[in-house]
Order: structure tokens, then C-alpha cells, then sequence
């Protein structure tokens, strides 16, 4: 039976990587936005090459964005040779990451109850087909923006939550894996209340500290270990490792 799945995985992410290639050799062209030109490229040359000493606001604000998920895009616009062909191996890589925790997550939503053998995984790629034709998704696929990549960790979470025996081990990770993605991207802690219904136990309103003392531990770590290496470079460069942000009560310059 594993074996089957772990067939069916491979199948469905080869068919999303193509699938994203598809979609890049449509339009022919990378999807180079204002942003890409004016902090994209430049954060990712950022978390590759220190430029505290040269730059102050190369980029404005946007400068101090997290750099790292910019890295895969700026050293892929460095690659020599026929730009629509970078362009589709960049839309399929970022089509092929997402299908593993999407597929996970139709695992665990779609159960069997009857009905024929073929039933099941017919509704699995029905379900993973309908995910990727959301427009987010399509109008992300082959652009310069970190949209998806900060938003796997977060995929992960909520798919490796709906699995059971749902734990607070399991609590803990899937609360880091939010953590990590609100570090990639910090317009991701508007997922905060999923946090509050991971907590919420039972019919009644109950909430028990074990769980929600895994849950902010995880989601603490998560962040703080993911942010570290940046909010270092912030810190001694500015006074603060969240800059440009509550300067109030952390300072910086």
C-alpha cells in the first residue's frame, strides 16, 4: 500500500513540475514585477553577499526584508543560456515543492468510505488539481516573489497536523513549521488563529496548557531559530534585529 502512494506522490509531483514548466513556456517570459526589480534580486544577492558596509538603503526598507528565500531566484537570473529555459526550470521546481504537502493533505481529509479501489485516488488528484488552479497560485508559479516558498512550511503544518495520533509532539512541530514560515514571510502570522484551533480540544471551550505550552514553544523556535542568522546581521548593523520595525521599544538607527 505504500508503495502504491509513494507511486502516486511521485507521479502527481512530476505532473505539477511539468505542469509549472507548461505555464512558464505559455507566457514566454519571466514574470519580472516592480518589486523584483527594485529588492527581489538585490535581497537575494543580499543573503549570498554582505553589503552592510557599501549600501545603506539600496532598496529602500524593502532592504531589510528576510533575504534568503530571494536566493534561489537571484542565482537562477545568473544562469547562462536560453532565459525561457531557466524561467521553466524555476516554475517546475517551485510546482514539484508544493505537491508533496498538498497531497498529504488530501490524504488525510479523503477517506475511505466505501465505494471502488479507484475511487480514492481519482479524488486525491482531483483535490490537488483544484489547489493548483487557485489564481495565487497560478499568478506565483515563475515569478520572482517568495510567496511560495515561504508558504510551504506552513503547507506542511497544516497537512502533518490533520494526521493522527494528533499529539503535542506533533503539536510542537507543526507550530515550529509556522513559526518558520511567519519568519519567511511575516504577513503569514495572519494564520495565527490556526494556532488557537490546533489548542481548542474537545466540544466544549477547553484549552489545555500542555498543548498550548507546545504550541508557543514550537512556534517560538521556529521563528527565533529561522530568523536568527538575519536578526544577528540586524542587530549589529542597526542596534535591532527586527529593523526597520519597533524601533519604540528596541531602537535602532
Amino acid at each position: 500500500m505504500r508503495r502504491w502512494l509513494a507511486l502516486e506522490v511521485a507521479l502527481l509531483t512530476a505532473a505539477a513540475a511539468l505542469g509549472g514548466a507548461s505555464l512558464a513556456l505559455k507566457a514566454g517570459h519571466w514574470g519580472w514585477s516592480w518589486d523584483a526589480l527594485n529588492h527581489h534580486v538585490y535581497l537575494g544577492m543580499l543573503a549570498e553577499h554582505s553589503r552592510w558596509h557599501l549600501d545603506l538603503l539600496a532598496a529602500n526598507y524593502q532592504a531589510y526584508q528576510y533575504p534568503y528565500p530571494y536566493w534561489p531566484i537571484y542565482r537562477i537570473s545568473l544562469l547562462d543560456g536560453n532565459g525561457l529555459v531557466v524561467l521553466m526550470i524555476w516554475a517546475a521546481a517551485q510546482s514539484a515543492l508544493l505537491m508533496p504537502p498538498v497531497w498529504l493533505t488530501a490524504h488525510q481529509l479523503l477517506k475511505r468510505d466505501g465505494g471502488a479501489a479507484w475511487e480514492l485516488p481519482l479524488a486525491r488528484t482531483a483535490a490537488c488539481v483544484m489547489a493548483y488552479l487557485n489564481a495565487i497560485v497560478l499568478l506565483a508559479i515563475g515569478t520572482s516573489t517568495n510567496d511560495l516558498l515561504a508558504t510551504l512550511p506552513l503547507i506542511w503544518a497544516l497537512a502533518l497536523h490533520l494526521g493522527q495520533p494528533n499529539t503535542d509532539r506533533r503539536a510542537l512541530l507543526c507550530a515550529a513549521l509556522w513559526g518558520v514560515s511567519v519568519a519567511l514571510k511575516w504577513s503569514n502570522g495572519l494564520m495565527l488563529p490556526v494556532l488557537l484551533c490546533w489548542w481548542w480540544q474537545g466540544a466544549a471551550p477547553n484549552f489545555p496548557l500542555r498543548r498550548g505550552a507546545a504550541l508557543a514553544t514550537g512556534a517560538v523556535l521556529g521563528f527565533g531559530l529561522t530568523w536568527l542568522p538575519w536578526g544577528l546581521q540586524l542587530w549589529r548593523a542597526t542596534g535591532n534585529p527586527f529593523y526597520p520595525y519597533f524601533q519604540a521599544w528596541l531602537g535602532g538607527h
